[in-house]
């Protein structure tokens, strides 16, 4: 199954996450609050994917996810977020996103991350 990194301002959103990918066999390697946390984990920890929150205090996501794409191109990143405008959807699915997912279909999430997930990591 895939490790895991979750980047959302929200604890309760996180701790829903954690809740939901952990009981489909998943492991959350890190939680980070805002994009730059989001990134210095990701460095840390290299998960097979970054789920990203978009609209948090602090760094954004779309600044947290340039930040990883800049460190790492092959960087696999979901973004899962309320926003439902169409110039910030463009933004980050033009950073190489796998997805965009609304907070509340997770079994699209999952679906996500079974599509994408070609290896296991060691």
């Amino acid at each position: 199954m895939a490790r895991l990194l979750i980047v959302d301002d929200s604890s309760f959103m996180r701790k829903h996450l954690v809740q939901s990918l952990t009981s489909a066999g998943h492991e959350v390697v890190g939680q980070g609050e805002d994009g730059m946390q989001g990134f210095e984990l990701y460095r840390q920890l290299r998960p097979d994917f970054v789920i990203m929150d978009i609209t948090m205090r602090g760094t954004d996501g779309i600044t947290g996810a340039k930040m990883i794409r800049e460190y790492d191109p092959s960087a696999r990143l979901v973004f899962i977020s309320m926003v439902s405008d169409p110039d910030i959807i463009s933004e980050a699915k033009a950073l190489g996103a796998m997805d965009f997912i609304g907070k509340d279909a997770h079994d699209r999430l999952l679906e996500v991350i079974k599509g994408g997930n070609g290896h296991d990591s060691a």
